[in-house]
């Protein structure tokens, strides 16, 4: 389930160190982090504008081929668009939304772990697997979103040329604007939903990915539930035992009071 947002950004020769710091907290080959599943924002660095809406069942693998790191038809990615918004500037903004390891679905680079696990032969579907959910909730989730964006700024995103899924567009609200989308590129003060650490941080520092999964159990009550955050930490210290010595420990170093530099 959705609950984090995490803000980057990079540089035209940094496309490659973005795309393995993405894998490094949302690898579908693992259950560390997040899922791979997710959904992902480009920005643009200077006017804290979104320029793209998009969703990944493998963010890593989405990324490269709108970066052009592996091959796709130009008209199936934005690698154009990248390629000229960087004739101009130095750095892009990207972020993402991302959900818990237990949404991870089937996606290619796992399939022959999950076929191993769960017995079934190659050539055969598999159905009803754990991370089903995850696909759907991207779906759903990228549809209110660009819905949202739409209602507040007249228009989807420049990158963008459709809404998203038709069914989910009716969901969309201001908080989506508000709380999510507005806060893939600006962060927005006090928004309990992002990420004190860039994505890069969190490649980087497993004590930052150990905070930051914690956070995530919070966030997804937050936004499942409509609690402030202040209500989930309550709830959360009186049904889980062992939550209070994590809290603890976030607290106690302060983490929370840390500024994200993108």
């Amino acid at each position: 389930m959705f609950g984090t947002i995490i803000m980057d950004s990079y540089k035209f020769d940094e496309k490659e160190l973005m795309a393995n710091n993405i894998d490094e907290i949302c690898s579908p080959m693992d259950s560390l982090g997040w899922a791979s599943a997710g959904i992902y924002s480009f920005w643009d660095y200077y006017t804290k504008d979104v320029l793209y809406i998009g969703l990944a069942s493998d963010l890593c693998v989405r990324f490269k081929q709108h970066n052009g790191l592996l091959p796709i038809a130009e008209n199936a990615c934005k690698v154009r668009q990248i390629e000229t918004y960087f004739l101009s500037h130095e750095r892009l903004g990207y972020s993402i939304l991302v959900q818990s390891p237990m949404s991870q679905p089937i996606v290619h680079r796992n399939e022959a772990l999950y076929r191993k696990f769960l017995e079934v032969p190659k050539g055969i579907p598999i159905s009803n697997y754990a991370g089903e959910e995850g696909l759907e909730h991207i779906r759903q989730a990228e549809g209110q979103l660009i819905e949202s964006y739409r209602q507040a700024v007249g228009d989807v995103p420049p990158w963008n040329k459709i809404g998203g899924d038709t069914f989910s567009r009716r969901y969309a609200s201001e908080n989506n604007y508000l709380y999510v989308v507005r806060a893939f590129a600006s962060g927005t003060p006090n928004n309990y939903l992002v990420s004190r650490s860039t994505i890069r941080e969190l490649a980087e520092n497993a004590t930052y990915e150990w905070f930051e999964t914690q956070l995530h159990g919070l966030r997804m009550m937050m936004l499942t539930m409509r609690m402030s955050f202040e209500e989930t930490v309550s709830i959360q210290k009186k049904l889980n035992p062992y939550f209070e010595e994590q809290w603890n420990r976030i607290i106690d170093t302060k983490y929370l009071d840390k500024e994200l530099i993108v």
